[in-house]
């Protein structure tokens, strides 16, 4: 997720600092781990930590890859050419690499950018049994020379904030574009995928500009008929949740935020109903409450949609942003304000459908199968927003 933790914060207070100490993790040939803790001054780039633990790399930093376009590139410095690492993960402070092979002492190159000679980020790591250099004689985002100690010896010195990066997760995220034409994705045989009393409904959404309609999660076949429920966020730029009563507009129940959802930013956003009480939270905030007599339709016309409608043509209802991690459980998870979220949620008993998007569309949910993508449909990192 791109959004609202502490790990930005501390990125931004870094950012303010002229002169930095780069902190690095290496586990090489030596079962010791081992930490950069002391470095000469330098003026910093904008990769913060590297982390290197078998052939899996971390590259902490800011706005990483900052266009879509954006690949890396990683290999032998002797190299002819340079592997490009699967990406496991990536947001605005992280990329999680899976190496093609694992490091061995050596001099390797990390590249970040459209190709190998337009790289943005040009690093040369120096890797031996006791030390890793991020040398600084490569381009000008090269930091600095790092010693490193043995933290199994010295515990105390390798304590970072940097440390617990869970706090800013995002692998991939489904991306929708309202002027591109009517492109829900549909998870398919989810006709029955039915609400009752309990429900919590939730996503991450990164909102680049309020649409009308701004439909995050959606149960409905259309013409007038078909109604169960809906997240959406509308032009106004308010989360609305509704479900209907009977299938039809005329007897459905809704509410909308008291404040707007922010944008440009990750946000988490849920929906939740507990015997007819429906809540709005917004960042972990709660946004609004109002009580009902009611509790929702149970039709099974429709598969449920993601990201717009699947039932009527045209472009009105799309969302204009991301989404990732959907969440729709047959519980009431939240009743306060929360923490939002900062990990991928993991599937239980009581979640009905669960898209991480980071296997394209698979459902890790109780219900349902997975996600139909059409031509208008696009997965992406999460980084990329």
């Amino acid at each position: 997720m791109r959004g609202n933790f502490s790990g930005n914060a501390h990125l931004k207070h870094l950012t303010a600092v002229k002169h930095a100490v780069l902190m690095t993790v290496l586990s090489v040939t030596t079962p010791a781990l081992l930490w950069a803790s002391e470095s000469t001054d330098f003026e910093r780039g904008p990769v913060l930590q590297v982390e290197m633990k078998g052939s899996r790399l971390n590259v902490y930093g800011e706005q990483l890859l900052s266009t879509p376009d954006d690949r890396v590139f990683f290999g032998a410095e002797e190299a002819d050419y340079l592997f490009e690492p699967r990406l496991l993960d990536a947001n605005e402070s992280r990329i999680q690499l899976m190496l093609p092979f694992r490091p061995i002492s050596g001099r390797y190159k990390l590249k970040i950018g459209k190709t190998q000679t337009e790289a943005a980020v040009d690093l040369v790591l120096v890797v031996d049994d006791s030390r890793i250099d991020i040398d600084d004689q490569t381009k000008g985002t090269a930091d600095a020379v790092l010693t490193v100690m043995d933290c199994q010896e010295d515990k105390v010195d390798c304590v970072s904030e940097m440390d617990d990066d869970s706090s800013a997760f995002c692998g991939m995220s489904a991306d929708f574009d309202p002027y591109q034409g009517s492109q829900a994705i549909t998870v398919s045989n989810t006709q029955e995928l039915h609400l009752d009393d309990y429900y919590t409904i939730e996503a991450r959404v990164f909102l680049r500009d309020y649409v009308r309609g701004g439909i995050i999660v959606d149960k409905y076949s259309g013409f007038g008929r078909g109604r169960e429920y809906r997240l959406s966020v509308g032009k106004d730029g308010l989360l609305r949740a509704w479900f209907s009563v009977d299938g039809t507009l005329a007897n459905s129940k809704g509410l909308y935020s008291d404040y707007p959802v922010p944008k440009k930013r990750w946000v988490h956003v849920a929906s939740t109903n507990e015997e007819g009480l429906m809540r709005l939270f917004i960042d972990g905030q709660l946004a609004a409450e109002k009580q009902y007599r009611a509790r929702p339709a149970q039709l099974g016309y429709q598969n449920i949609a993601i990201g717009g409608n699947n039932c009527c043509r045209g472009y009105y209802e799309v969302l204009n942003g991301l989404v990732d991690e959907v969440r729709i459980s047959n519980e009431t998870r939240y009743r306060t304000s929360f923490e939002p979220p900062t990990q991928e949620f993991e599937s239980d008993a009581r979640t009905l459908l669960l898209m991480h998007f980071s296997d394209a569309g698979k459902n890790d949910g109780l219900v349902g199968g997975d996600a139909q993508l059409s031509s208008f449909n696009t997965v992406r990192s999460c980084a990329a927003s």
